[in-house]
This record gives C-alpha cells, sequence and structure tokens, in this order.
C-alpha cells in the first residue's frame, strides 16, 4: 500500500534534509563562517523569489489556464451551435415579426472587421428581440429540447464553464423552458395568459441565443479564423 506523506510529516523532514546538508557541509570544509554567509544570503532572496512566483509564473499559469479555457469554451459554444443552437435561432427568427433587421444587421462575411462586431452588439442592445405568441409552436420546441436533453445536462455539468458565464446563464434558460413544457400535458392549447408566459422566456432565450451567436462568431474570427467560413454558411441569421 502506497503512503503519501502528509504537509506535518514533510516539514520536519525537509528541515531535517537541509539541516543534515548542512551539517555535511560543516564536516568537510570546516567552515561555519561560510556557511553563515550563504545562510543569510539564502534567506534574505527568500522574499524576492516569493514575489517573482507569485507575480511572474502564478500570472503565466493563471493566463496558460484562462487561454485553455478561453478555448475550451469556444469548441464548447460552437458544437451547442451545431447541435442546437443554430436551428433555434433560426425557428425563433421566424416567429419575429422584426426579424428583417436582424438580417440586414447580422450578416457576417469574411470581410468583417472589429468594428463591424461592435456596431453589431450595439444594435443587439437595442433590439426588442419580440416573438409573436401565436405563432410559437411549443409542442416542437419540447420535441426538439427533448431529444437533446442528455447534451444539455452535459454542457451544464461541463467544468470549463463558469458559473455565472453568460453562456452558461442560456443554458440554463434553454433547461428551464424544457421544464416548463415537460409538465404541461397539452402543449397544442395552451391558455393564453400561459403562451404569453412561455413566450417571454422563449425571448429571454432568443435574445441570449442571438448575443452568444455573435460573440462566438467573433472570437472564431480572432482565434480560429479558418473556420469562420462555417459559421458564415451556417448563418441562422440569412437562411
Amino acid at each position: 500500500m502506497k503512503h503519501k506523506l502528509t504537509t506535518r510529516q514533510l516539514i520536519p523532514l525537509m528541515i531535517g534534509i537541509s539541516a543534515a546538508t548542512y551539517a555535511l557541509h560543516y564536516l568537510i570544509f570546516r567552515d561555519f563562517h561560510h556557511i553563515a554567509i550563504f545562510f543569510v544570503h539564502d534567506i534574505a532572496f527568500l522574499p524576492l523569489e516569493a514575489l517573482l512566483v507569485t507575480l511572474v509564473f502564478d500570472k503565466l499559469l493563471e493566463r496558460s489556464h484562462a487561454n485553455e479555457n478561453h478555448d475550451k469554451r469556444s469548441l464548447i459554444e460552437s458544437v451547442f451551435f451545431s447541435e442546437s443552437g443554430c436551428d433555434m435561432l433560426q425557428y425563433l427568427r421566424s416567429c419575429d415579426p422584426d426579424s428583417a433587421a436582424l438580417r440586414g444587421r447580422l450578416a457576417l462575411n469574411a470581410d468583417w472587421k472589429q468594428r463591424d462586431f461592435i456596431a453589431a452588439a450595439a444594435f443587439l442592445k437595442s433590439y426588442p428581440f419580440r416573438l409573436d405568441p401565436e405563432q410559437l409552436d411549443f409542442y416542437g420546441l419540447h420535441h426538439h429540447l427533448s431529444t437533446r436533453h442528455s447534451y444539455f445536462l452535459k454542457v451544464i455539468e461541463n467544468p470549463a464553464l463558469m458559473q455565472h458565464d453568460d453562456f452558461t446563464q442560456l443554458i440554463l434558460s434553454i433547461y428551464l423552458l424544457w421544464e416548463e413544457l415537460e409538465c404541461r400535458d397539452d402543449l397544442c392549447c395552451l391558455p393564453a395568459d400561459d403562451r404569453a408566459r412561455l413566450c417571454g422566456l422563449a425571448e429571454t432565450i432568443y435574445a441570449r441565443l442571438t448575443d452568444e451567436w455573435l460573440d462566438n462568431a467573433q472570437s472564431i474570427r480572432v482565434h480560429q479564423p479558418l473556420r469562420l467560413n462555417k459559421i458564415i454558411q451556417t448563418n441562422p441569421f440569412t437562411k
């Protein structure tokens, strides 16, 4: 059976090894003055060493970890839009009476620059994202979400996503819509007030989906430009 040293065991062991090394040095060279000089020198350098580790190496590790998480998050988002997000956006847009304005503003192409993404994001902040409750097919939405239920659970449980991340909140909103639809017996004959409430939740998802789609497209343009053509070809706002 393997035995792992605890912190309480490791500290005296390390101190003992250091003391034994200093004692060996004295036995060989018989020069306590030399040992004292380098001992003080090593003690004096400890704060600088701690500073270097904290400010430099920790920052490098933190940046590397952040880049790794960003790449994972970008991949998760791209898979999500391929698996479900683009289909949902395309359907919800078809229930939006003002969607022609979105088509003009989000006609992404290979010539888009940073300023184009900034302008599109600014436009989305003032866009109403209204859906016609009479056009929404909640039965069809329920079927779409039910067939991907296990997939959404895996996305929520992914450690690469932050709890309060916008994308995580989007997935939670979609899961909430599924729960709301799942607990109803007849999705084809909903009361007007119930339909209006579900429509409000769908509008929230519509707005968040659009924001995340634009953010993902911008991230891919910067970090994975070779994949930009796929985003353009599958653009749910130009189909």
